[in-house]
């Protein structure tokens, strides 16, 4: 589980390497550090003592060696080192100095002399009477002048050498501190690799779980990195086209909804088609049985037929009904195919009205049916006359027919909402709250009232549609208290 977690998280994985780095690095610099502090600590002792040994040099040019003793002794307290003079002729000076190096003649002829047990020894070979030494220094760093007396003509020789301890004492605190250091170290390298690992990967955490929700195709976010480096310019651009996807999709989505409308639109159209010849199909399909029926039967001498001029007038009947039937469907296909432009000329609804009421006068005289015309004048629309007489003379026909005898058509005409508006009202009929959805399909007929004894091809109504669409107009039809009621908005000529 551990090793899965190291081997899937970027911050674990930069959590480790910076803390081995930051941890590698102190320890390394620690190594160095006590590598390189004896020999340093040396080179600075030495460099230090070499101005010291040339500061003395200075002074004893104007001492006389009899009196340079005391100089001696302070040089040695303050630099800590040991020093031996040597004169002109190889031989160990007695300067008076408590601290430096005396010469002390033995019978073995070996002469050694030292301040204390910690001193560097120096060993003299007595090489003739005249005591001529020759002086063998430690293989500690010595440091060699010539000194002149002011009192002597002669070169001395002085030999300066460090006080160092077998081991440095520097190392020895480091050493000592090794653990401290290397723990604190460890503490550090941990809590800096935490803050730092956190810090680069924070945002590209972030940034990981964006990329997952744009995955997902979920855009509803926003990266806030306010950062100015590249990991900000990464958040912004991933807002950029986070936007421009979300853009995109949707307007992807709408087509894709608008597509798939047309489809079902097209689909339904074809429907309607199908429906539509099947439907015309049988309607012609009834009367051509009939005719053929009649003029069979007068051809073939049957004695129902025997009298010519009835069944000749009945089949002028039927065929006028099927004249009738196909011109509306040769109007409906071309209208629908938009074979015909409407013609936008000016047109007074009301006085239009009034001439659909004259040419309908034999039939509403026959019915026994009472109109009541409240007729506003100069009610302007623009559409084509021709048609918009027809969709009148329908919906005239329409209330005079299937209205009971002696019942009354009301008829108005006016402003509704500011838009012209035709109603027509028949009284004594409803129609079924089943069928009202319905009566502007091709050849719908409602059983009890809109059927064939009434003479309706069912196309009426739908070819009313179909105009009325073509004019940017609405109709629907209601029952009322008293009867069915049509209203027609037209278009606002404004």
């Amino acid at each position: 589980m551990l090793r899965k977690k190291i081997h899937e998280s970027l911050t674990t994985h930069i959590f480790l390497i910076t803390a081995l780095v930051l941890l590698g690095a102190g320890t390394i610099t620690f190594g160095l550090i006590a590598w390189t502090t004896p020999s340093t600590y040396t080179a600075v002792l030495n460099d230090d003592l070499t101005g010291q040994v040339n500061t003395l040099v200075e002074k004893l040019e104007d001492t006389t060696l009899e009196d340079c003793g005391p100089i001696l002794d302070a040089f040695l307290r303050d630099s800590g080192a040991d020093a031996m003079l040597v004169g002109p002729d190889e031989q160990i000076i007695n300067t008076g100095s408590q601290f430096a190096i005396q010469s002390v003649y033995e019978d073995t002829g070996t002469v050694s002399a030292a301040e204390d047990s910690s001193a560097v020894t120096y060993a003299t070979d007595v090489l003739d009477t005249d005591e001529s030494v020759s002086v063998t220094m430690s293989d500690q760093a010595t440091i060699v002048a010539d000194v002149h007396f002011s009192d002597r003509l002669g070169v001395y020789t002085l030999y300066v050498t460090p006080r160092l301890q077998a081991e440095n004492l520097a190392v020895k605190a480091l050493i000592q501190m090794a653990p401290w250091l290397l723990l604190t170290l460890l503490i550090f390298s941990l809590l800096g690799a935490l803050v730092y690992s956190r810090y680069i990967t924070r945002p590209i955490v972030r940034l990981s779980g964006i990329a997952g929700k744009m995955a997902d195709l979920d855009f509803s976010w926003t990266c806030e990195e306010n950062r100015q480096d590249e990991i900000g310019h990464l958040g912004r651009s991933l807002n950029q086209m986070a936007q421009k996807l979300s853009n995109a999709l949707r307007e992807l989505k709408a087509s894709n909804e608008a597509l798939r409308g047309e489809m079902e639109q097209e689909r339904e159209l074809d429907r309607q088609r199908m429906a539509f010849f099947s439907a015309a199909s049988h309607e012609l399909k009834t009367p051509v049985t009939i005719l053929r029926g009649q003029l069979s039967g007068m051809l073939d001498g049957v004695d129902v037929y025997r009298d010519r001029e009835k069944y000749l007038a009945r089949s002028l009947q039927v065929t006028a009904r099927m004249e009738k039937l196909i011109q509306e469907i040769l109007t409906i296909s071309r209208m629908e195919a938009q074979d015909i432009s409407c013609i936008q000329e000016k047109i007074d609804v009301s006085e239009m009205v009034g001439q659909q009421l004259k040419l309908d006068a034999d039939l509403i005289q026959q019915r026994h049916l009472n109109v009541t015309a409240d007729l506003c004048p100069d009610l302007i629309v623009y559409g084509d006359p021709s048609m918009l007489a027809k969709v009148i003379g329908n919906l005239l026909s329409n209330a005079a027919l299937y209205s009971p005898d002696g019942e009354e058509i009301r008829i108005w005409t006016g402003l509704k909402e500011n838009s012209p508006t035709l109603t027509i009202e028949n009284t004594g009929v409803h129609i079924g709250t089943a069928a009202l959805p319905h009566l502007f399909e091709a050849f719908y007929r409602e059983e009890q009232s809109r059927n064939r004894r009434t003479g309706g091809s069912g196309l009426g109504l739908y070819l009313v549609r179909i105009i009325l669409d073509r004019h940017g107009a609405k109709c629907w039809i209601d029952n009322t208290a008293e009867g069915v009621l049509a209203t027609v908005c037209f278009k606002n000529p404004q």
